[in-house]
């Protein structure tokens, strides 16, 4: 198998355990941006976020050697940006427990993008958010994972803290209750 035929995050992880720091940067700006868009959904503090970011690339440098391990780029990023925010999350707000499903989860749907595509009207924009916004904190995560990070179910477990049959669980009850709420938003209007 040739170079070109492989993703290139697999070869720059390669390259980072042969110490090549130019390999660290270019996996630095192909996730920075994916990372900070889902640390956003758990704090605004800009300067946290990116203190975290940070973090999760020295660490990976200093752990570099240990990275055979790793199956897939976009989890691992995804998981450690996650455990990095809420463990200082925890500490800055000095909380004696942080729970699993203690923290916020930010993220509005881009239902401009739909209306441009759709040419929607704005009332029916309106009545969707209004329909997103009634999900939980864990239904609205799992949806972001699952359909705009494209994470497997097992990853999504893994991130969560949650079984892999939990996400099965998770994901039939969030799209059962979208449909419901689309049933009841759009169609006996």
């Amino acid at each position: 198998m040739n170079e070109n035929s492989i993703q290139p995050e697999v070869i720059w992880m390669q390259r980072l355990r042969e110490g090549n720091e130019e390999a660290l940067a270019s996996l630095m700006r192909m996730y920075y941006d994916a990372l900070y868009s889902y640390a956003s959904r758990f704090t605004k503090d800009d300067a946290l976020i990116k203190d975290c970011i940070q973090e999760v690339f020295i660490s990976l440098w200093q752990r570099r050697n240990e990275t055979s391990n790793i199956l897939s780029c976009k989890y691992y990023f995804l998981r450690a940006i996650k455990n990095k925010v809420l463990k200082a999350l925890h500490k800055n707000y000095r909380t004696t427990s942080l729970a699993q499903d203690e923290y916020e989860f930010y993220y509005e749907f881009s239902i401009e993008r739909l209306i441009i595509e759709k040419q929607i009207s704005e009332e029916k924009a309106c009545r969707l958010r209004n329909t997103l916004s009634c999900l939980s904190t864990r239904q609205t995560e799992i949806i972001y994972l699952k359909y705009y990070q494209y994470l497997d179910h097992g990853q999504i477990a893994e991130l969560m803290n949650i079984s892999r049959q939990s996400v099965y669980n998770l994901l039939h009850e969030t799209i059962n209750k979208l449909r419901e709420l689309w049933h009841a938003e759009f169609v006996t209007r």
